[in-house]
């Protein structure tokens, strides 16, 4: 199964990722051999660097590992494939689609398959580029938000997120579908097996987080303290309580806390 990661901060983090996270996870000694990709939050937009490799010899995983790239909300995803068929670019995770000026960001772990074959799942402005039933998900959800939504209302949280409970209670049905969505404003997570968080709060002059998959900083010297949000297929650090998300509700993150 896939391995999934989120963080939402109240300041520009700066994430790097250790390449033993991706080689022990990525194709080395784990599973998960089949891609990977990471977005981080850049306005409106998020940068995106995926491909459809092993993550333990990959140069372009070096490059994100030597650059501290800063964001107040990251995404990544490591990939084992159920048909080696669909190893491709385009069958990579996260998967990224525009909505009323807005990048959308979803990657997901799990196995949904059926929803191929009920025609009530049939995305239409959205169309999948790949052929994975997780692209064919989001691009469902993606309709949805686009004919309940409006440009004034596409990050409304009272109007967004019943719409994404209601799909996700749907899609659910299916399988396996934990899964990871952010439209630059919210980190939202939802379980249906494996899905942990972690809150945090840092002092400006130390390190948020530091282990052997990954660290996290401030991305340049603040007075105000940090907060951090960290979601993780497993967790990440021994020294705190990761807890298990609840199985089956949408949880949303904002600035680096759990909203309610």
């Amino acid at each position: 199964m896939c391995q999934l990661f989120g963080m939402s901060s109240r300041l520009p983090t700066n994430v790097t990722f250790s390449l033993k996270v991706f080689s022990d996870r990525g194709g080395k000694t784990g599973p998960h051999g089949d891609g990977w990709g990471i977005a981080y939050h850049e306005g409106r937009d998020f940068r995106i660097i995926k491909e459809a490799a092993p993550a333990f010899n990959s140069a372009c995983l070096r490059f994100v590992e030597s650059h501290d790239l800063s964001s107040e909300i990251v995404i990544s995803h490591i990939r084992r494939a159920t048909a080696p068929a669909s190893l491709s670019y385009a069958n990579t995770h996260p998967f990224v689609r525009e909505l009323y000026g807005y990048a959308h960001v979803f990657a997901h772990n799990g196995d949904i398959p059926g929803i191929f074959e009920d025609r009530r799942f049939e995305p239409s402005f959205y169309s999948p580029l790949g052929d994975t039933d997780s692209e064919k998900a989001f691009c469902l959800l993606m309709d949805r938000l686009r004919n309940k939504l409006s440009r004034e209302t596409v990050l409304d949280l009272s109007r967004k997120l019943p719409v994404i409970q209601s799909w996700a209670e749907e899609v659910s049905a299916f399988g396996i579908f934990n899964f990871l969505f952010s439209d630059t404003e919210f980190l939202y997570a939802h379980r249906s097996t494996r899905l942990f968080y972690v809150s945090r709060e840092c002092l400006s002059a130390s390190e948020c987080l530091r282990s052997e998959e990954l660290t996290i900083r401030l991305a340049e010297p603040r007075s105000e303290s940090q907060r951090l949000a960290l979601v993780a297929t497993e967790p990440l650090t021994s020294n705190e309580e990761w807890v298990s998300l609840p199985a089956g509700e949408v949880v949303v993150f904002r600035k680096g806390s759990k909203t309610e």
